[in-house]
């Protein structure tokens, strides 16, 4: 009868990531349950870097957008600003807009001039994207998800209809011709959709990824 032996599996060296600096800056923040307790939180929930890295935005649940001297590990205090129930900030890749969406729709700033629009103002906002080209910007909201020219702000493409619940998460492609949506939900799944035509993609959407039932 032949013998086996196990080996010793290598493993390998585990990289542990140490902090260059932490950003101290936004308030603590409260929030009521159904019921009517009352919790307090702290915590940051969306960042992004400017293009050239020595800049980065941050949102919290404290209605405020900061942004960061990441040279100087400040606070820029200027750029202070409020906005209800900030879920998603992000900065085009040529670093001439700043966008924001929360409770109060998508605000978009123009850092050289200043000059803010918002689009549906009325409308949650839960998930934003730019386009590589940082010219085209997508917002997700309740079961839609609209598509805007930054430069005129004029809408192109939309409302998509997506799923039973809000936008968890979208993506452009490289090319800017389709855009990834990936609806919350029970289920777990994503819908690709065609810019240009405002149709589903070819095949079906379980073929881009399984549909999953939450635990």
């Amino acid at each position: 009868m032949a013998s086996s032996s196990t080996q010793p599996v290598a493993t390998a060296d585990i990289s542990i990531l140490t902090p260059v600096m932490t950003l101290e800056g936004h308030e603590p923040w409260k929030f009521s349950t159904p019921d009517g307790e009352q919790y307090e939180r702290k915590h940051v929930e969306c960042i992004s870097y400017f293009p050239d890295g020595k800049q980065m935005i941050s949102g919290s649940g404290d209605k405020t957008i900061r942004r960061w001297d990441l040279r100087k590990g400040k606070e820029i205090e200027k750029d202070w600003k409020v906005y209800e129930n900030v879920k998603a900030v992000e900065v085009s890749r040529d670093g001439r807009w700043v966008v924001i969406a929360g409770e109060k729709g998508i605000k978009v700033s123009e850092v050289e001039t200043g000059i803010v629009r918002t689009f549906h103002g009325d409308d949650w906002f839960y998930c934003i994207d730019i386009s590589a080209d940082s010219t085209l910007l997508a917002g997700g909201s309740h079961r839609k998800v609209w598509i805007w020219n930054l430069d005129t702000g004029e809408l192109v493409a939309g409302p998509f209809k997506i799923g039973d619940a809000y936008s968890a998460a979208l993506r452009f492609s490289g090319d800017s011709r389709k855009l990834a949506v990936r609806p919350f939900g029970e289920e777990i799944y994503l819908e690709v959709w065609d810019v240009q035509t405002q149709k589903l993609g070819p095949g079906e959407i379980d073929a881009v990824l399984p549909r999953l039932t939450r635990p």
